[in-house]
C-alpha cells in the first residue's frame, strides 16, 4: 500500500504529517495522562524503596548491638611492657580484673661448640657424628606426676651435710625430676650430690664429717615430703627417700612404656582390645578398651566386664609398677593376648605366663629418670636377659645375672653391685652405658663378654676384649614413637595436624590419603600407618627398626623412586617423608624405601675438601640455581630426564646431584658419567654409550640445565664441562666447613657453622627451636669431637599469682616466649626475667560500643533526613514530597518515632535511650552523648546489654520487629506497597503499549486517507485539464 513519501501534499499542498500528528495529539490525550500518572508512581516507587533501603541499612547498624562482644569488649596493659607484653587474644573476652605474673624464665634454644681445631682440617676423618631429637636414657619425669599425680608443693628445702653446712635450696622452679637434681647439685655451698634410684631420689656426701645429713622444710613447706626427702637425718653418707612414683588409676596410658603408650584395635567390626582365655577353658572373652584413657579405665573395663565378672580382677601391683590380673576359675591356662588389631595385651604387659591363676604384667613405667629394657633397640628391647661375663685390668672375673633386669639403671646398678673393679655408668651422650676399670692395673685386657647363650653384652653394645680402661656401649637406641604416639605431642610439643598427603610408587601409580576426613582423622601414627597400607598402592609403612619415624617399604619394585608430598599441609614433611627414597637390600633384593627418621648421621671418613659438596644455593656467585626438569640423551639416543623441582627437589649440593645423575643413569642404561672437572670449577659430563649421536643436554620447562652451565651439545669428544659454576678456591673450605654444610643440607632443625675464636677453629650447632623438647642428643662416638653447651634447650617459666614466698603461685611453662591461655583471652609475651611480678590489668573498653551506637544514630538520621524529603511539602510553591501524606511514611515516622521515645522496663538499670545518652533533638534527629554512653557502660555494662540484646524486649528486638513489619518481604507494608506500586505500573505499562499500537494504527489509516484524497484531487485535475482541452466546434452551415 502506498504512503504519502512528503509531509505535504504535492496536489493539495496540505501539511500532511503535521496534521495527522496534531490529530494523533488529541487521540493520544489519555495515553499521555496514564503515561504522566504511571511516572509518578515509578517515582514513588524508587522512594519507597530508599525509604525501604535506610531502614534496612538500619537494621544492619543495629545488628552489630544485637551480639554481646561490644557490650564485653575489654583493654589489656602491662605494668611493664619491658618484661612481659600483653594483647587481647582472638576471642577478646578476658575476665575483668588485675592478674598478677612474673616472667621467672625465658625461652632458649639449645646451642653446642666444639673443642677448638687449629686449621679447618684439623680433625679426625674418622667414626661418625650422630644426632636426633629425644633418646635420653635418663631423661626425667614431670614433677606433676608423683604422689598419684598430685605433683609435688614447689617451694625451698633446707639440706644440711656432714661437714655441717646447710643451705636453703629453691625449688620453686622446678618442673621435672632433673630440674630437682641440677638445681641441689649445683648448689655450690653443699657437698651433696642428689640422684635417683628407681622411683626414690637418693642425696650422696661427697665429703663427709662427723655431721648429720639432714633435709628440713623451710616455711612450713611440704616441698621436701613431696620430693620422699622429708625426715631424713643420718650420719651415714647416703640417704635414700621414700618411693615417690608409681601407677595409679589416673595415669595416663600414652605415659605408659616410657612415653610410647597402648595401641589399640582399630577394627569396627570386631572391637576387642584384649582377649582372654581362662584357666576353666573359657576362651575369647574380649574386652573392648575404646575410650579408654587413664590406667583406671582399663582396670575399671575388665572388672566390669559381664563376662569376666566373678571369674578375673585386675589392679594395679604392689609395688606400684604394673598391672596384675587374676584368674579365680579352676584349672590352667589364663592368658590374654592381643586382638585383631592394636596391641593393647602386650602394650599393657600382660601377654607374660601366669603362676597360680595370676599374671603380673611388664613394667609399665621406668621410675623418675630411667628406660625401660623393653624400650631400647627401637623398642624391640634387648633380646633374652641373662647373663654377662666380666673381667677387670687387674684379671679378676666376676659373673652378673640381669635376667631379672627391667630397667637400664637396673643393668647399671647390678653390674655395680656384683662387678669386681668395673663400675658402669650412663654414657656422656645420655644414649648407652659406659663400663669403666677402677683397679688401675694393666695385667689383663678389660673384657666383656656375653654369658652362655645369650647375646646381652653384644645388645648392650659392651663386648670387648681390649688393653683399655673402659667400654662405651654407644646408643641402645631408646624407641621415641611408636603406632600409640599421638600426632598431637609431636613436632617439640606443638603437634602435626593431619592433612592430605599423595604418593607415587615405584611403578609410577599414585594415590591420595585423606587424613582429616571428617569424623575420622588421624589422631596417631597407628593411624597414619593403617591409611597408608590400607591405599591400593605398591608401598607399605611401619615404625623403622630404630624406633623414630615410619618406614615406607616398596613393594612394587618398579623402575622410578616412591616420592610422597603433601597435597594440603605439611604432615609428610613433618613426619619427615618427603625425603627422596634410598635403596637397600632387603632379603637379598634391591628395595626402595623412605625412613622418616629423626636421627642424623654424618660419616666423618668422607669430608673430602673438594668442590661437589657446595651448596646448589651458593653457585653462580650466590644467584643459586632454578630447580626444573633437565633431559639427557646419550650418544645413541637413550634419554634420561631428571624432574629437580619434583622427585628430585630434595638435592641440595653439586655432589647430590652428580650422584643423583650417575645412579638415574646406570638405573636407566644411559650411557652417561657425571663428575666434577679438572678445574674444580662445574660439572662434567662424559658419554659413554659409544654411540654415532652427540650427548645432548636440554631444558623441558625451567633453566635448570643453563643455571648449571651444562645447556649444550657435546662436540667430537662428547663431553659437556660446565666451567664456571663455581670457584676453584672453594676447595680450600676444609673439612670442618663441610662438615657444617653436611650438617645444614639434612634440614634437620639444627644450624651448624664454623666459628673463628681468633686463635682456631669450632663447629657451632644451634637448634632452631626454643623449648625444652627441642635438646638434641648429641653422640660423637669415636669421632674426637667433644662439646659443650654454651645455651641449654629451655622453656619459657610464667608465675600465676606471684606472692612473696618460694612456690607461691602456679608455675606455666611454654616453648615460646608466647602463653596464650594464662589468662583466657589474653596472649602475654616474655621479653624477660623479673626478681618481681607485673601486673596486667584487664578492664572495660566501651570504644567499640560507642562507635556502633554512633552508627545507628548516624543510619537512623540519615533516614530521617530521607523521610522528610519524601514527605516535605513547600508552602510557597504548592509542591510536595513523592510521599507526602502516604500512610506509609506516616507508618514509618510513628513506629521508628515511638520506639525511640519508649520506656524498656524490666531489663535493668536502664530504661530508656535517653539515659544511655540519645536524645532527640527538635527535628526528631537523634543526638548522642557520648560521655554519657561510656558512664552508663563504666557503671552496668551488663544492664546496658540487656538493654539491647533482650529476647522480644530489647532495643533491638523491638526495632527489628518493627522493621520487619515495615520491609518484610512477606507482609512488610513498604513492600506491599512497592508490590502494590509495581503491579499498577505494569498494568499502566500493558494499557500504554495497547493504546501506542492503536494510535499507530489509527496514524496509518489517516495517512491513507491522505494520501487517497491526493489520488482523488490529482485525478479531478487531470480530468478538468481534458475538459478545458477541448476546442469550440463551429456550427455546420448546413442551409447554404
Amino acid at each position: 500500500m502506498g504512503r504519502i513519501q512528503s509531509n505535504v501534499g504535492l496536489i493539495t499542498g496540505i501539511p500532511i504529517t503535521d496534521t495527522v500528528d496534531q490529530l494523533i495529539g488529541v487521540a493520544g490525550r489519555s495515553r499521555d495522562l496514564l503515561t504522566s500518572r504511571t511516572q509518578g508512581l515509578q517515582q514513588q516507587q524508587i522512594a519507597v524503596n530508599t525509604l525501604s533501603s535506610r531502614i534496612l541499612s538500619l537494621k544492619f547498624d543495629l545488628g552489630k548491638l544485637k551480639v554481646s562482644t561490644p557490650f564485653q569488649a575489654r583493654s589489656v596493659t602491662s605494668a611493664n611492657e619491658e618484661v612481659l607484653t600483653a594483647i587481647l587474644g582472638s576471642d577478646g573476652k578476658p575476665p575483668l580484673g588485675n592478674f598478677s605474673l612474673r616472667p621467672a624464665q625465658t625461652a632458649s634454644s639449645q646451642q653446642l661448640i666444639s673443642q677448638r681445631f687449629e686449621s679447618l682440617d684439623d680433625i679426625q676423618s674418622v667414626g661418625s657424628l650422630n644426632f636426633g631429637f629425644g633418646g635420653f636414657v635418663d631423661k626425667g619425669i614431670s614433677l606433676d606426676a608423683l604422689n598419684n599425680g598430685a605433683g609435688v608443693e614447689r617451694g625451698e628445702i633446707k639440706i644440711t651435710d656432714l661437714a655441717g653446712n646447710s643451705a636453703t635450696v629453691d625449688l620453686s622452679l622446678a618442673r621435672t625430676v632433673d630440674d630437682v637434681l641440677d638445681t641441689i647439685n649445683n648448689e655450690a655451698s653443699l657437698n651433696v650430690t642428689a640422684s635417683t634410684v628407681g622411683d626414690t631420689f637418693v642425696l650422696s656426701d661427697t665429703v663427709g664429717g662427723g655431721g648429720t645429713l639432714s633435709v628440713q622444710e623451710v616455711s612450713g613447706g611440704t616441698t621436701a615430703a613431696n620430693l620422699g626427702l622429708a625426715g631424713i637425718s643420718t650420719t651415714n653418707a647416703s640417704a635414700t627417700g621414700a618411693d615417690v612414683f608409681g601407677l595409679y588409676s589416673g595415669t595416663k596410658l600414652t605415659a605408659l612404656n616410657d612415653g610410647n603408650g597402648v595401641r589399640f584395635t582399630d577394627d569396627t567390626t570386631l572391637p576387642d582390645d584384649l582377649l582372654f582365655t581362662l584357666n576353666d577353658g573359657t576362651t575369647d572373652i574380649g574386652v573392648d578398651l575404646t575410650g579408654a584413657t587413664t590406667l583406671g579405665d582399663v582396670v575399671d573395663a575388665i572388672n566390669n566386664d559381664d563376662d569376666l565378672t566373678g571369674k578375673v580382677t585386675a589392679a594395679i601391683s604392689a609395688d606400684g609398677n604394673r598391672l596384675e590380673l587374676t584368674d579365680i576359675t579352676v584349672g590352667a591356662g589364663f592368658t590374654v593376648t592381643n586382638g585383631t588389631t592394636g596391641s593393647a595385651a602386650d602394650d599393657l604387659g600382660l601377654t607374660t605366663t601366669e603362676v597360680g591363676g595370676v599374671i603380673t604384667g611388664n613394667r609399665l613405667v621406668s621410675g623418675l629418670r630411667d628406660t625401660l629394657v623393653s624400650s631400647l633397640n627401637g623398642g624391640q628391647g634387648i633380646g633374652p636377659l641373662g647373663d654377662i661375663d666380666l673381667t677387670n685390668r687387674n684379671g679378676d672375673n666376676s659373673t652378673v645375672d640381669l635376667s631379672a633386669v627391667e630397667t637400664l639403671g637396673d643393668v647399671v646398678d647390678a653390674i655395680n653391685n656384683d662387678a669386681i673393679g668395673i663400675t658402669a655408668t650412663i654414657n656422656t651422650s645420655r644414649n648407652g652405658i659406659v663400663l669403666t676399670d677402677t683397679t688401675g692395673q694393666t695385667t689383663s685386657n678389660l673384657i666383656v663378654a656375653n654369658g652362655g647363650a645369650e647375646t646381652l653384652a653384644d645388645a648392650l653394645g659392651i663386648t670387648i676384649d681390649a688393653a683399655v680402661d673402659s667400654v662405651n656401649g654407644g646408643s641402645l637406641g631408646r624407641q621415641t614413637l611408636s603406632e600409640a604416639t599421638l600426632l598431637s605431642s609431636l613436632n617439640g610439643g606443638e603437634g602435626i595436624t593431619p592433612s592430605d598427603i599423595r604418593i607415587t610408587d615405584s611403578s609410577g601409580k599414585q594415590t591420595a590419603i585423606d587424613l582429616n576426613a571428617s569424623g575420622n582423622e588421624a589422631n596417631t601414627i597407628g593411624d597414619v600407618i593403617d591409611a597408608i597400607n590400607a591405599a591400593t598402592i605398591g608401598v607399605q609403612a611401619r615404625i623403622n627398626d630404630s624406633g623414630d619415624g615410619i618406614l615406607i617399604t616398596d613393594t612394587a619394585l618398579g623402575e622410578e623412586k616412591i616420592v610422597i608430598e603433601d597435597v594440603s599441609g605439611t604432615l609428610a614433611a613433618d613426619l619427615n617423608l618427603t625425603r627422596s627414597s634410598e635403596t637397600i637390600d632387603i632379603n637379598g633384593t634391591d628395595t626402595q624405601v623412605i625412613d622418616g627418621r629423626s636421627s642424623y648421621s654424618i660419616d666423618l671418613t668422607d669430608l673430602s675438601t673438594t668442590n661437589s659438596s657446595i651448596s646448589l644455593e651458593s653457585i653462580n656467585d650466590g644467584s643459586g640455581v632454578t630447580l626444573s626438569d633437565i633431559r639427557f640423551t646419550d650418544s645413541q639416543g637413550k634419554v634420561l630426564s631428571l624432574d629437580l623441582n619434583g622427585e628430585f627437589s630434595t638435592i641440595k649440593t653439586v655432589d647430590e646431584l652428580i650422584d643423583t645423575i650417575n645412579t638415574e643413569a646406570d638405573r636407566t642404561g644411559v650411557g652417561l658419567t657425571a663428575s666434577i672437572n679438572s678445574a674444580g670449577t662445574g660439572i662434567k659430563l662424559t658419554d659413554t654409550a659409544n654411540g654415532d649421536g652427540n650427548l645432548l643436554v636440554e631444558d623441558i620447562n625451567g633453566t635448570a640445565a643453563a643455571d648449571f652451565k651444562i645447556l649444550s651439545t657435546a662436540s667430537t669428544t662428547n663431553t659437556i664441562n660446565g666451567f664456571g659454576l663455581f670457584e676453584a678456591q672453594t676447595a680450600s673450605q676444609g673439612a670442618l666447613t663441610n662438615l657444617a654444610a653436611k650438617i645444614n643440607n639434612l634440614e634437620s632443625g639444627v644450624t651448624a657453622s664454623v666459628l673463628n675464636d681468633g686463635v682456631g677453629f669450632r663447629l657451632q650447632l644451634v637448634v632452631d627451636k626454643t623449648g625444652a623438647e627441642n635438646e638434641i642428643l648429641l653422640d660423637a662416638g669415636s669421632s674426637g669431637f667433644a662439646f659443650r653447651e654454651t645455651s641449654s634447650a629451655r622453656d619459657a617459666l610464667l608465675v600465676v599469682g606471684a606472692g612473696n614466698t618460694a612456690g607461691s603461685g602456679v608455675l606455666v611453662s611454654s616453648s615460646t616466649n608466647d602463653f596464650e591461655q594464662v589468662i583466657n583471652g589474653v596472649d602475654l609475651t616474655a621479653a624477660s626475667t623479673s626478681d618481681a611480678a607485673v601486673d596486667v590489668s584487664v578492664t572495660k573498653n566501651g570504644q567499640e560500643l560507642v562507635d556502633l551506637v554512633q552508627s545507628f544514630v548516624d543510619s537512623y538520621n540519615t533516614l530521617r533526613d530521607d523521610l522528610s524529603n519524601l514527605t516535605d511539602f513547600d508552602s510557597e510553591s504548592l509542591s510536595t514530597g513523592l510521599l507526602f501524606g502516604t500512610n506509609e511514611a506516616l507508618r514509618v515516622d510513628t513506629e521508628l518515632s515511638r520506639l525511640i521515645t519508649d520506656r524498656y522496663s524490666g531489663l535493668g538499670s536502664f530504661q530508656s535511650l535517653q539515659e544511655i545518652g540519645i536524645s532527640v533533638d527538635g527535628k526528631g534527629k537523634l543526638e548522642l552523648d557520648s560521655g554519657k554512653l561510656q558512664d552508663a557502660f563504666d557503671k552496668d555494662s551488663q544492664s546496658l546489654q540487656t538493654l539491647f540484646t533482650a529476647k522480644d524486649k530489647g532495643i533491638v528486638a523491638k526495632f527489628e520487629a518493627a522493621i520487619e513489619s515495615l520491609t518484610g518481604a512477606e507482609n512488610g507494608l513498604l513492600t506491599r506497597r512497592d508490590n502494590s506500586l509495581k503491579t499498577t505500573i505494569e498494568a499502566n505499562e500493558a494499557r500504554i503499549e495497547r493504546f501506542n499500537e492503536s494510535l499507530e494504527r489509527q496514524r496509518e489509516r489517516l495517512l491513507l486517507q491522505f494520501f487517497q484524497l491526493e489520488q482523488v484531487i490529482a485525478g479531478l485535475q487531470t480530468t478538468q485539464q481534458a475538459v478545458n482541452s477541448f476546442q469550440s466546434v463551429p456550427p455546420l452551415n448546413i442551409g447554404r
